[in-house]
């Protein structure tokens, strides 16, 4: 993890310090705007229907079973993805 970046900067004509958190990794970026775009009935599906695939190409198959993985996480974990695709009836 990052540690926060300390900056020196001009407010009102004297310098002052300020703290600058690290930037997001991609897959925290990508698992809020998950959340924020996508119900949680639908990210369940997404993941039920995901984690089956397969095309024969193992790079695409470890991809697409990340993104299933980022999707089960965006939901809380493995439990909350069963207790949704049981309410669900996948």
């Amino acid at each position: 993890m990052n540690e926060m970046e300390i900056q020196t900067v001009k407010h009102n004509g004297r310098k002052v310090r300020r703290t600058v958190p690290p930037d997001p990794a991609p897959a925290e970026i990508l698992i809020d705007a998950i959340k924020d775009n996508i119900s949680p009935e639908a990210v369940a599906v997404i993941a039920a229907y995901l984690q089956p695939v397969h095309c024969g190409d193992e790079r695409v198959d470890r991809q697409v079973q990340w993104f299933a993985e980022q999707l089960v996480e965006a939901l809380g974990g493995d439990d909350a993805f069963n207790r949704m695709c049981d309410e669900l009836g996948l």
